[in-house]
């Protein structure tokens, strides 16, 4: 079976195994953060992504399917799925908006949306009483194997 792991740094192992214990034990030692732990186990009903190649040889994920990464967002990291729900509600342009203010008004309504998802991030950093750092990892700024 394959089951997703939540760490209590954040983060989230992946892993194929014949039951849950195992499950953990994998995650355990594929974890470089020695005060980790395992915090929630679920099992996946479905999931695929597409690696690609990069010019250094490692592999890089090019893509998630949709469902797999909502599934993932909803229950592995909530509070960042619901930031990306208000985010995505939040309107681009004003019905007032003139046409000279329209990159203004996109730009602004980036950085709100910015915001918003930084705060849902946040909350999940600290939802397991993961460190709060505002910049990720090294680990973290590219999903590469």
């Amino acid at each position: 079976m394959l089951y997703i792991l939540r760490l209590t740094n954040g983060d989230c192992v992946l892993a194929l195994a014949a039951d849950e214990p195992d499950a953990r034990q994998t995650a355990i030692k594929l974890t470089q953060d020695e005060g980790s732990e395992v915090r929630t186990v679920r099992h996946l009903e479905h999931f695929a992504v597409q690696f690609s190649p990069t010019d250094e040889g490692t592999l890089e994920v090019a893509r998630w399917e949709d469902a797999t990464l909502d599934g993932i967002l909803a229950s592995d990291y909530p509070l960042l799925y619901e930031a990306y729900c208000r985010a995505n509600a939040e309107p681009l342009l004003k019905a007032s908006c003139q046409e000279e203010k329209t990159m203004a008004h996109l730009q602004d309504a980036y950085d709100r949306n910015a915001e918003i998802i930084r705060e849902g991030l946040r909350g999940e950093r600290q939802r397991f009483g993961a460190n709060a750092a505002s910049e990720p990892s090294q680990k973290t700024k590219a999903a590469r194997l």
